[in-house]
């Protein structure tokens, strides 16, 4: 099968959003310009058609390990990056549990919209505020919470901390992500690709000789909290999800096209098959395209480690109680005199 058409919907937008942040140098006003690109991708059917086309068609997609949310990075630019993220509902539909930690991204800012499913209830809080530094507890007051629903768009601003939980059924959302200063030599910089492969090193090197500040790499310092009967305790290194097993991520992806209705892309997983590709479970893939072909139900499930994670895997009631916690601590020093 030839390669695909670049007038497809995805790459519409794709163009239409890299002009809009070409255009403002305010990141903020740059991000509220693209709002309406964004409700018309939740609006275009054919937009998720494309975007999945356009995952399956990345080299070696077929041979990934096993990660909670499938999808990720689409398009990486000095002026702005585009995740498509595919949320996978547990087992029996629990939407009281989070997926992830707690979490910011530093200057980093999010618009983020839900173009296909029921979406999934998401908190956002003030900026964290170091209360014990000996045992790492932050108060995290609430901004809100509520469900990111269909056509949706929610705005994440620098050091906004913030957790998703699980979705009841599938849903998609698409996350504009950009600096929020404005772009300059740095952002093109970041984007060579001596950066983007080593960024890891650099960031050593960078920390030894006092150029973080100059190239704008990230320092890691406190960007993960989790609840505590206490309040929110920090995490000064990150803790990423352990990858679960190739056959996990195949059935995932297959589930994903059939609870979206996107069986037209069988054809594209055929020629692969076809083509010779070295595939780690060609036999598994085969048989889940006839199952899919068949409209015979396909089911996706969760690693190990993916949804049993104290840090990450935790209930509303436990943010409520942390909440309360830090609230009762606040009035005790007040009662103090503190």
């Amino acid at each position: 099968m030839p390669k695909g058409p670049r007038n497809d919907s995805y790459s519409q937008a794709l163009a239409r959003l890299t002009e809009i942040f070409r255009r403002h140098r305010d990141k903020h006003e740059a991000h509220r310009a693209a709002e309406p690109v964004l409700h018309e991708m939740a609006a275009d059917s054919q937009y998720l058609t494309s975007v999945l086309e356009t995952y399956l068609r990345r080299p070696g997609i077929w041979n990934s390990t096993h990660y909670p949310v499938l999808g990720g990075g689409f398009e990486l630019n000095p002026y702005h990056s585009l995740d498509v993220n595919f949320w996978i509902p547990l087992a029996d539909a629990d939407a009281g549990l989070s997926t992830k930690a707690i979490h910011h991204h530093g200057r980093m800012i999010l618009s983020t919209v839900n173009i296909f499913g029921p979406g999934y209830e998401h908190w956002t809080f003030k900026p964290p505020h170091l209360v014990d530094a000996e045992k790492e507890i932050f108060r995290l007051e609430l901004l809100e919470h509520g469900q990111h629903a269909h056509g949706n768009i929610a705005f994440v601003d620098a050091n906004i901390p913030h957790v998703p939980f699980f979705a009841p059924r599938l849903s998609v959302t698409v996350a504009l992500w950009s600096n929020s200063t404005p772009t300059t030599w740095r952002d093109h910089a970041k984007r060579m690709p001596l950066v983007k492969d080593h960024g890891p090193k650099l960031r050593k090197v960078a920390q030894r000789v006092g150029l973080t500040k100059t190239l704008d790499l990230k320092v890691l310092e406190y960007f993960d909290f989790y609840p505590t009967p206490q309040g929110f305790k920090g995490m000064r290194d990150r803790k990423e999800f352990v990858r679960g097993p190739n056959e996990n991520f195949i059935a995932a992806l297959f589930y994903i096209m059939q609870q979206s209705g996107r069986q037209e892309l069988a054809p594209l997983v055929q020629h692969t098959l076809d083509s010779g590709a070295k595939l780690e479970n060609r036999e598994l893939i085969a048989r889940l395209l006839g199952d899919l072909k068949a409209d015979r139900a396909i089911t996706a499930r969760y690693s190990p480690g993916h949804t049993d994670v104290a840090f990450a895997n935790f209930r509303a009631a436990d943010n409520e109680r942390a909440l309360a916690a830090q609230s009762a601590g606040r009035l005790q020093k007040a009662a103090d005199g503190r």
